[in-house]
């Protein structure tokens, strides 16, 4: 899906893929951490941001995952990196490892007062889900979501991963994750582009980047929000406490 904008500004693009959670494991969230600065194809990505003069950030909803870019390079450079970025979200090659590092691992971490050594958790995702879960709305907004959906539902799950959830993802996880949801058919940009680049030429060289990195039919369909199922609330009146670090 391309929704196409005319705006005088610098050409800039916002990818969106459906990312509909599947538990608590984070898997959304987990490819944006890896997608666009892991294996060779990614660090490729983010390698040539510099040199190209590409900002970029990218975030997780819970339906959606969004990765986004603008250059002030000019449209020859726009079409590269988007052809470089599309490719990495398609067809990733981080490993095994790379996910384990940037997920959740073991370190060992030296006490300064008196030098003795302890394990530690840590990794970029664990650090990041393991601070929102110190804050009490967080837990009180993902309890409200049970309340409201019920278990086991899209939209009551924690699309950024709770810490209990992230301990026990697998790198198969992520991967499986990433072929049921990463292809064209289940993702679309906005794309922004000046009067200097002509509509009709968008069109036609954005169709050959596409063609050239996906030209089977995609390989499920596309996910709305008429795919979600019914939500299983809680009875009314209930009341649930939430416990919170404190």
């Amino acid at each position: 899906t391309l929704d196409l904008l005319r705006i005088q500004s610098v050409p800039q693009g916002h990818i969106w893929v459906n990312s509909f959670p599947t538990s608590d494991m984070g898997e959304p969230h987990t490819q944006e951490h890896l997608l666009l600065g892991k294996g060779s194809v990614g660090r490729a990505v983010s390698s040539a941001e510099t040199m190209s003069l590409v900002a970029s950030n990218a975030f997780t909803q819970q339906l959606r995952t969004s990765y986004f870019f603008n250059t002030a390079a000019g449209p020859e450079v726009f079409y590269d990196h988007f052809e470089r970025q599309m490719n990495a979200l398609l067809r990733p090659n981080y490993s095994d490892e790379e996910i384990r590092r940037e997920v959740r691992n073991f370190g060992v971490a030296q006490n300064p007062a008196d030098k003795t050594l302890r394990l530690e958790e840590k990794g970029s995702v664990y650090n990041e889900m393991t601070s929102s879960f110190s804050r009490s709305g967080s837990r009180l907004f993902h309890q409200a979501a049970l309340t409201v959906y019920g278990q086991n539902h899209p939209l009551s799950y924690v699309s950024g991963g709770t810490p209990e959830g992230i301990r026990v993802m697998k790198p198969e996880d992520i991967k499986r994750f990433h072929a049921a949801n990463y292809h064209l058919g289940n993702m679309g940009m906005v794309a922004s582009v000046p009067k200097e680049m002509a509509i009709g030429d968008v069109l036609s060289r954005t169709a050959a980047i596409l063609d050239r990195l996906e030209p089977q039919p995609p390989k499920t369909k596309f996910k709305t929000e008429a795919d979600l199922p019914s939500p299983k609330m809680a009875q009314p009146g209930t009341i649930t406490i939430v416990d919170y670090p404190d």
